[in-house]
């Protein structure tokens, strides 16, 4: 019995990834179907991914998902530049993420040293008997710069840190040490260069898992300290900073509050959001947020592609994985889709993804026929922490304070002043009878040889089947880089019934409308452009012509 594999790119807007301090996407969403199909026997699935990095040495590992919601780490079988591969037993959605880099080793009874691969200052003992069975155990150093002391120690009292230390078993089990350990990094004043005038102290913070509270567990454990290093004997698998601080800072819980906001200013980027419109067509809105070292160039770059609109917004500050709603504010609204359904807007930060969408926005109809004025509104939605609790899966709002206090709300991030030109209702869309379905000779000749009819794509038609299958429901994306607007692919939408049909019918259309300026070589670059790697370098495989 045959069993047809599908491969299509997901939104990832429409997928939660439970990013932790360092994590970040870098690779499109994959979905193998029919999801969900047990195999006979173990495959190998190669991911791609782009191998650009930020924050020093980085590890990368594919991860799998059934519900889109919570991940599992595969191992890896296979790596190079660019690529992983796994061994998979059934179909699912699979995305490469890239993490800090981690050291592991394997604890004996007889003891054990290691120095950081990433910070040569850190280093980790273990005495004889330390545990009581071979333990295998990562070491993850993460490196604190000093611009984020400097956002944050004028009004907490903070002076410098050392790097976050974190400590933990490769199991999931509990393993109790029986001696203490000595974790030994660089003295904060030496990190950080620092030149400080007046009485200091050293605290030693300690956290069991991401999001708990920092502890001060200074008084339980042993310090000793030089001008260049800092060794303390801990007695647990967890995370470690040293923080200095000034003398009349001694409050636990305030110190443990500037831990917080450091971690959290860590794990966020600087974003700016870019809002344009088509001069052609101004009831077109694309929305774009991207980091702000390269916002500037990606506006000059849409502005060129005859796109009008303001500046970018001030900077914010977003995490990893972060969803963000948009909304209109004044006399405009967003257009309802072919079902008459307006549904919310939104879109989701990944530092290595352009994180583009395009909206049909319409001046109300209340204003007699005027202008639309108004703004685009940019919300954090709150962090969701997904877990598997008795076998349900919960998704559950980080919450203010105490575990039952209230849900925090969307905070306002932004916003950016847009003007829509009031139009009547755009026509209905076209019913059944009214959709033209492409006929084979539209995109093939055909030649008789023997009795036998012979189909054979011409020019860059013969690479369009190919496309629409890999491409699937990322074919926004490409149209958008091959120059159609949200009204164009609102009109090929309609006249298909899936993603597929959608992306053909879309090609179909680019060609007829470039005529011989329509090549494989634009058509690439779009692919490029478009964040579709993956399908460039299928393409080269299956057609090597184009190596």
């Amino acid at each position: 019995m045959e069993t047809e594999i599908t491969c299509q790119v997901i939104n990832p807007n429409d997928v939660t990834f439970p990013l932790k301090g360092g994590e970040m996407l870098v690779s499109d969403v994959i979905e193998l179907g029919p999801h969900g199909t047990t195999l006979r026997k173990p495959v190998t699935v190669q991911m791609q991914y782009s191998s650009a990095s930020s924050g020093g040495p980085r590890d990368t590992a594919v991860w799998v998902t059934e519900d889109r919601s919570q991940w599992t780490e595969l191992k890896t079988t296979k790596e190079r530049k660019g690529k992983l591969d796994v061994s998979v037993d059934h179909l699912s959605i699979f995305a490469v993420i890239s993490q800090p880099k981690k050291d592991r080793f394997t604890v004996h009874s007889e003891g054990f040293k290691l120095t950081s691969s990433t910070q040569p200052s850190v280093q980790i003992s273990f005495p004889e008997q330390a545990v009581d069975t071979d333990t295998q155990v990562k070491l993850e150093v993460q490196e604190v710069p000093e611009r984020a002391v400097d956002e944050i120690k004028a009004s907490r009292g903070l002076v410098g840190t050392t790097p976050i230390v974190k400590v933990e078993t490769v199991s999931d089990s509990a393993v109790k040490l029986q001696k203490p350990v000595t974790v030994r990094v660089p003295h904060p004043q030496h990190y950080m260069d620092i030149q400080h005038e007046g009485p200091t102290k050293l605290r030693v913070m300690s956290r069991k898992e991401e999001g708990e509270d920092w502890i001060d567990v200074t008084d339980d454990v042993d310090i000793h300290h030089t001008p260049q290093l800092v060794e303390a004997a801990v007695h647990h698998f967890a995370s470690y900073i040293v923080i200095l601080v000034d003398d009349e800072c001694g409050d636990p819980k305030e110190i443990g509050q500037t831990m917080l906001e450091l971690c959290e200013w860590l794990q966020r980027f600087d974003v700016q959001f870019i809002v344009l419109q088509p001069e052609s067509q101004p009831n077109q809105v694309l929305v774009q947020c991207s980091k702000d070292t390269e916002a500037e160039e990606k506006h000059a770059q849409l502005l060129q592609k005859g796109y009008t609109g303001l500046e970018p917004s001030d900077t914010v500050r977003l995490l990893q994985g972060q969803r963000i709603k948009v909304s209109l504010v004044g006399n405009v609204s967003f257009a309802p889709n072919d079902q008459g359904v307006t549904a919310d807007k939104y879109i989701t930060f990944h530092s290595y993804r352009k994180n583009l969408r395009q909206f049909v926005v319409k001046a109300e109809k209340d204003r007699g026929g005027l202008a639309g004025h108004g703004v685009v509104a940019f919300y954090e939605l709150p962090h969701v922490v997904v877990t598997k609790e008795k076998g349900a899966l919960v998704r559950r709002a980080l919450q203010e304070g105490e575990p039952g206090g209230e849900l925090k709300r969307p905070r306002k991030l932004c916003e950016i002043p847009i003007h829509v030109p009031y139009m009547p209702s755009p026509p209905h869309s076209p019913t059944s009878s009214q959709i033209v379905t492409p006929r084979p000779e539209d995109f093939v000749t055909s030649t008789a040889t023997e009795g036998m009819i012979i189909a054979d794509l011409t020019g860059v038609r013969k690479y369009f089947f190919f496309i629409k299958d890999n491409v699937s429901s990322n074919w926004k994306d490409l149209s958008f880089h091959l120059g159609f607007n949200a009204a164009d692919e609102d009109n090929i939408a309609g006249r298909n019934r899936d993603d597929k049909s959608r992306c053909m019918d879309m090609l179909q259309d680019w060609q007829k409308r470039e005529g011989n300026k329509a090549t494989i070589e634009v058509l690439i670059d779009a692919l490029e452009n478009a964040n579709l790697r993956l399908v460039v370098d299928g393409l080269r495989d299956e057609f090597p012509e184009l190596q």
